[in-house]
């Protein structure tokens, strides 16, 4: 699978519903998933940018954008099919998977490997473990409240953020930084434990 759907409270047979509705439509165009959302990247870039006439995606990009939102929309009708506005408001839609193993992990192997992670940080690096961010939107995925969710994967994340560049502060110690990380990764968990 190369996509997902971002669907807070939708099911597993919901979030496939979806997949097969984007896969449907992305089948008719001819257009793989990963050539469609470039077009789409493409055109939200030059939004970002401002317009600018010399930096104007191509035809092309525009005709594969034109398929991932299409897609898109076809996978938030199909796995949101009946549900109220206010719940549908909730549905970013389609996503491309860049690392499954880590993007579509379970609640508990998520919390388990961000905690890994962490122990294994040395504060050293250039460059944040993106996989840190992707594991905590996997372990609050089935939080049915978005904003709930997003501030304890900000707090993880913002928390991670100053562990992973500890390095720049070496008169700093690391692991007050470190268990900082672990203090907001346990406050995630019991933030996104089910409820009976």
């Amino acid at each position: 699978m190369s996509m997902f759907m971002d669907a807070r409270s939708a099911t597993a047979e919901e979030k496939q519903r979806g997949i097969a509705a984007a896969t449907a439509v992305l089948d008719r165009a001819g257009v793989t998933a990963e050539d469609a959302a470039s077009g789409s990247f493409a055109v939200e870039r030059w939004d970002d940018m401002g317009f600018p006439p010399d930096q104007e995606p191509s035809e092309d990009k525009y005709a594969a954008a034109e398929i991932w939102w299409a897609a898109s929309n076809a996978a938030i009708n199909a796995c949101c099919e009946g549900w109220s506005d206010e719940k549908r408001s909730q549905v970013s839609g389609l996503q491309l998977l860049h690392d499954p193993e880590t993007e579509l992990a379970d609640r508990a192997t998520a919390l388990a490997r961000m905690r890994e992670i962490i122990q294994a940080e040395d504060g050293q690096g250039e460059f944040r473990d993106n996989r840190v961010f992707f594991l905590a939107l996997a372990a609050t995925a089935e939080v049915p409240d978005s904003s709930k969710a997003q501030e304890l994967v900000s707090a993880v994340t913002v928390a991670y953020t100053s562990l992973s560049l500890a390095g720049f502060h070496p008169n700093d110690p690391i692991e007050p930084k470190r268990q900082a990380v672990l203090d907001a990764i346990d406050a995630l968990e019991a933030g996104s434990a089910p409820l009976n």
